[in-house]
């Protein structure tokens, strides 16, 4: 019997899912950042939260952190990040506090009509900035964190987070807003700590870190709208492209030393050289 092969269907060469991280689609959002978008977030807030975006784009819109401050020593929560909270607290609605820090608790009941018991223990979700939906209807609202420089799986904690408060109607948009790969690729190795080590390391909270958990499921099915804070955004970041042109001068030294240098070790101190000329010119700062 003349067997035949069973019709494969075209696939495309990316199948577009909803979940999947895309380009936004709204406009009236600030330069200086990336902006990606999941399940329509960014049309979902501006659409139907059309105050909450106006007071996101007015906090991201006064964000302007200082290569300084990013040099500075760390010990709680960053000078920059408690500005960009305090920007958003301050939007109000009716002269109403709108924003602030929330701890959202969920507690379930089982059981028949005029007989109910708990079947779980209070759960609570702190969320750093929480917008309030309106005045009059203050859930769903909108959650923003701002990731600059924690380990990485903050974003993890973020992530379920939005996802539980989602699932039981708390938030419609979650924001996560942290550096872009192109601010990371920048400072990493490049600036130092006071004990002369780096700051910003890989395994550090930062775009690269944030984009894979997304698409991998991350935040489930609550939509979510990414941020990405480019090097535009840091007033006197400067200093810091002319440090990386030194570091790069030296690593390429490092790759081609043979076309200029008998050996390695006749290279070196030219190499050693370079580095320490680009370090002088940012040394670390002290902690506040």
């Amino acid at each position: 019997m003349e067997q035949h092969d069973e019709a494969v269907p075209e696939v495309a060469d990316v199948v577009d899912l909803a979940g999947q991280v895309r380009d936004i689609t709204v406009s009236g959002l600030p330069e200086g950042y990336d902006f990606k978008a999941t399940r329509y977030a960014d049309v979902i807030l501006k659409e139907a939260f059309p105050d909450r975006f106006r007071d996101l784009t007015q906090a991201l819109e006064q964000f302007e952190p200082t290569l300084d401050e990013l040099r500075s020593g760390g010990g709680g929560r960053t000078v920059f990040v408690a500005r960009f909270d305090q920007s958003l607290a301050d939007q109000q609605e009716d002269e109403q506090t709108v924003w602030g820090k929330q701890n959202i608790t969920i507690e379930k009941s089982l059981g028949f009509e005029g007989n109910v018991a708990p079947v779980s223990k209070v759960r609570g979700h702190e969320i750093d900035m929480f917008g309030l939906g309106s005045l009059e209807q203050p859930l769903p609202g909108i959650a923003v964190e701002m990731e600059w420089n924690n380990k990485d799986p903050f974003f993890d904690r973020d992530l379920i987070n939005f996802q539980a408060l989602h699932h039981e109607g708390a938030i419609a948009v979650g924001v996560i807003v942290t550096r872009s790969a192109d601010l990371q690729e920048l400072i990493s190795g490049v600036i130092r700590s006071k004990d002369g080590g780096f700051k910003y390391g890989s395994s550090t909270t930062h775009w690269d870190k944030l984009v894979p958990r997304v698409n991998l499921g991350g935040g489930g099915e609550c939509p979510l709208l990414l941020i990405g804070i480019r090097p535009e955004r840091i007033q006197g970041i400067e200093l810091a492209y002319k440090v990386r042109e030194k570091l790069d001068e030296a690593e390429e030294l490092r790759t081609t030393w043979r076309e200029s240098y008998e050996s390695w070790n006749e290279a070196k101190p030219f190499y050693d050289e370079i580095r320490s000329q680009a370090f002088d010119l940012m040394p670390p700062v002290a902690s506040n």
